[in-house]
């Protein structure tokens, strides 16, 4: 169970617009006028004839009609610079994530150059501390807290964030001592309390002492649905014990 944050606190188509729209010109071809004393053999030839054109007509508007659906459409010039400078394994979030790595090194970088100046600058240690917090690099925060700690030995917030890491650096016990120390100092600090009571609960697997810790907690925080789930845990906690 993690502690809780740093203690610093259908779609309509326009056909006009569509592929293979056409605009219903007509193909029909039409003979001259035939006089009324046309015999029957001629007339029948004339309307096979004006069959045939509408036949030829339809065939080739099929013929059209199929050519221009079977045409692939042709990129435009954008669309070609996009895919001339796309990289098929592009990873957009990768390069974000890269960008923040090197923003990250960075500000490592210019604290250093800060720290190399002046090792007395309180604010760089821990500055350079919380940098290596928020990359889950314990090992690395517990020392520069420990040097910022050093130079003001009181500073309850960077007390609360050094117990954090000593307790990711799998030292629950050098945790437990560091947020005892801050309670002594100030014991109306409620994260504090929670924080105990985790590493009490989940790290030292002692229940007695996650239950008191956490009961301090909650007399301390206003009512939420984070006070709940810690009232539901103590009440298993307390079954499971018989207290």
């Amino acid at each position: 169970m993690p502690l809780d944050h740093r203690g610093q606190g259908g779609l309509g188509v326009d056909p006009a617009g569509a592929k293979g729209y056409h605009s219903g010109r007509r193909c029909v071809m039409t003979d001259e006028q035939t006089s009324e004393t046309s015999t029957a053999a001629e007339s029948t030839s004339h309307n096979r004839y004006i069959l045939l054109a509408v036949i030829g007509c339809a065939v080739l508007v099929a013929i059209f009609l199929l050519k221009t659906n079977m045409e692939p459409p042709k990129p435009s010039s954008a669309d070609m610079s996009a895919d001339a400078g796309a990289s098929p394994d592009s990873a957009p979030d990768d390069t974000v994530s890269q960008q923040m790595m090197q923003d990250v090194q960075k500000q490592m970088a210019h604290l250093q150059d800060v720290l190399a100046k002046d090792s007395s600058n309180f604010d760089a240690w821990v500055a350079l501390g919380n940098l290596y917090y928020d990359a889950n690099m314990a090992d690395e925060a517990v020392s520069h807290y420990r040097r910022a700690l050093a130079i003001h030995p009181d500073d309850l917030n960077v007390m609360t964030d050094l117990a954090t890491m000593e307790r990711e650096a799998g030292h629950p016990d050098d945790a437990v001592t560091i947020l005892r120390q801050v309670l002594a100092a100030d014991s109306t600090r409620a994260q504090t309390w929670f924080n105990l009571g985790v590493i009490y609960s989940f790290d030292l697997k002692d229940q007695k002492e996650a239950v008191i810790a956490w009961k301090r907690f909650l007399a301390l925080s206003p009512p939420s649905e984070h006070t709940d789930a810690v009232k539901h845990e103590i009440e298993r906690l307390e079954k499971e014990l018989g207290m």
